[in-house]
C-alpha cells in the first residue's frame, strides 16, 4: 500500500501542528514522518517542498515540548586540602571559625 499525501492534505496538518486548538491522533505522530520523507525523497519538486514545510513543522513541534536548561554563570569556591577521616575535626574548626567570623561581621 502506498500513502500519498497532496499539498492540501500537508498544509492542513502543518496548520494543524501549529495550532493547539486542534488534537491529531497520536498514531499519526508515529505514521506521519516517514510517509513525509518519502514524499520528500521521491515527490515532484512541489511535493517534497511541501513534506519539508510539514517535517520542519513537527521537528519544530518536538522541540518546544523539549525542557531547556538554562545556562547559568556561578563560581564555586573549592578549598585546597580534601577533607579526609584524618583531619575532619580540624577541618571543622576551621570552617566553624570563618562561619562565627562572618556573622560577627554581617
Amino acid at each position: 500500500m502506498t500513502e500519498t499525501l497532496s499539498r492540501s492534505d500537508m498544509r492542513t496538518i502543518e496548520r494543524a501542528m501549529n495550532n493547539p486548538e486542534w488534537h491529531l491522533p497520536e498514531n499519526l505522530y508515529t505514521a506521519l514522518p516517514q510517509i513525509l520523507i518519502n514524499i520528500a525523497v521521491k515527490g515532484s519538486e512541489r511535493a517534497q517542498i511541501a513534506a519539508a514545510r510539514v517535517l520542519t513543522a513537527m521537528h519544530q513541534q518536538n522541540e518546544d515540548r523539549t525542557p531547556k536548561v538554562a545556562m547559568v554563570a556561578h563560581r564555586h569556591q573549592h578549598e585546597i586540602l580534601p577533607v579526609t577521616t584524618g583531619n575532619i575535626n580540624e577541618r571543622r574548626s576551621q570552617l566553624l571559625a570563618r562561619l562565627d567570623n562572618l556573622r560577627r561581621n554581617t
